[in-house]
């Protein structure tokens, strides 16, 4: 898809979008000024991660292997 293809189409999506919390977020994802800058995570972004690593250093994980034979059953149900 070319840029302009894309460029269209992102607008066509926008233009469809009535919740103005997600387009306060776009916009303030499409500011100029901020266009540089890393995102910067919420309080409760950074506790997901740091719990998440936690897990991880603890052995508390489950190998995908298991997590792929767990859906699968799932959904054969």
């Amino acid at each position: 898809m070319s840029t302009a293809e894309l460029q269209n189409s992102i607008i066509q999506k926008v233009l469809k979008i009535s919740d103005s919390q997600l387009l306060d977020y776009l916009n303030s994802l499409l500011q100029e000024d901020n266009s540089s800058s890393f995102y910067s995570m919420n309080e409760w972004e950074l506790n997901v991660i740091q719990e998440s690593i936690s897990e991880y250093e603890n052995g508390e994980v489950i190998n995908n292997d298991d997590v792929f034979s767990k859906n699968e059953k799932w959904l054969n149900e």
